[in-house]
């Protein structure tokens, strides 16, 4: 894999042309939602925050990357393949900080995989798909989880248009998620018998990888014990990102039910892996105040809760940059 900095122009363009793009996207939001904010009553909020609430945020936020860490540990030794748990959390926070500083949503698993690969070099294959199912096991549970709560109390939304047609978005994409996922394996062989008949040029390149991929999937699945139990750490890892929502809305004294925070998490989550700003800002806060208004939450106090789940977001970032810097003087 070559170095980042040693992207062709024409890439290095059409990135910073991206970049511009996204730019204006959030700036654009940003004061069209701060044109229509009363700041007066934002900064009332802003001086109510309870800050012993607010830490214990900050604790969970960082914990989710923990459970993360060793749930990629986890997959990795179901492939045979071990790894210190430390050098496994300074990859996870390595990517991300660059989910952060890198326009788009998976920058940071690049990041990630391109530093895995100077680890195991003779895998490359194995261990680019090990952090593709890590992420895609994250996503699912997430999924699960936000539609089984909207689902589960669906008639309390009654009244509440946008997000009931929010919980049953929700509920068609992991349905399609679910069913991606069962036929993913039917899809990679179909892959391959094209590949064999319509490829010339690079063709023993593209079978040898697909042919990889499939025998990676197929140990993941021989080791459905150590799956599991890394899909009960991103449970463990969505339950430490709702007690976060959870602190920060207490720390802003917001009134709020539980499983209303839930699916509040989980569409923010997919706004924000939306490429179209930079980390979400503005397409976030314009989420949070459509899904919040409904229940009595002024923009203000949304805008509020909005920033201070970036702004603790942004921490740990800056954070797992300092851990980037670590790893190159190595």
């Amino acid at each position: 894999m070559r170095s980042f900095e040693n992207f062709p122009k024409e890439q290095k363009k059409k990135n910073f042309l991206g970049l511009l793009f996204k730019s204006f996207v959030s700036i654009s939001l940003l004061l069209y939602l701060g044109s229509k904010l009363q700041w007066n009553k934002f900064f009332s909020y802003c001086h109510s925050i309870d800050i012993r609430l607010l830490c214990l945020s900050f604790f969970f936020c960082a914990f989710q990357t923990v459970l993360s860490a060793l749930r990629w540990k986890i997959l990795l030794y179901a492939l045979n393949t071990k790894i210190k748990s430390w050098t496994s959390i300074q990859l996870a926070m390595i990517g991300k900080f660059f989910n952060a500083v890198l326009p788009g949503g998976t920058s940071g698993d690049l990041v990630r995989i391109y530093y895995a690969l100077k680890l195991f070099p003779a895998q490359k294959t194995m261990i680019s798909v090990s952090i593709i199912v890590d992420r895609l096991i994250e996503g699912i549970v997430l999924l699960v989880l936000g539609s089984l709560f909207g689902l589960l109390f669906y008639r309390q939304l009654e009244g509440q248009p946008l997000v009931q047609k929010a919980v049953l978005f929700l509920f068609i994409l992991t349905v399609l998620t679910l069913i991606f996922l069962a036929s993913l394996r039917t899809t990679l062989k179909w892959g391959l018998k094209l590949s064999e008949n319509f490829f010339n040029q690079k063709k023993g390149i593209i079978v040898g990888v697909l042919e990889e991929i499939i025998r990676v999937l197929d140990t993941l699945k021989n080791a459905y014990g150590k799956v599991f139990w890394a899909c009960m750490l991103s449970v463990g890892v969505q339950l430490s990102a709702i007690m976060m929502f959870v602190f920060i809305a207490g720390s802003l004294h917001m009134q709020l039910p539980l499983w209303l925070l839930v699916v509040v998490m989980v569409e923010i989550t997919l706004v924000v892996s939306l490429p179209i700003s930079i980390s979400g800002l503005g397409v976030r806060e314009g989420s949070v105040i459509l899904l919040l208004s409904p229940y009595g939450i002024s923009p203000e106090l949304a805008l509020g809760f909005s920033l201070l789940s970036f702004t603790i977001g942004v921490f740990w970032s800056l954070v797992g940059g300092l851990f980037f810097l670590t790893w190159r003087k190595k």
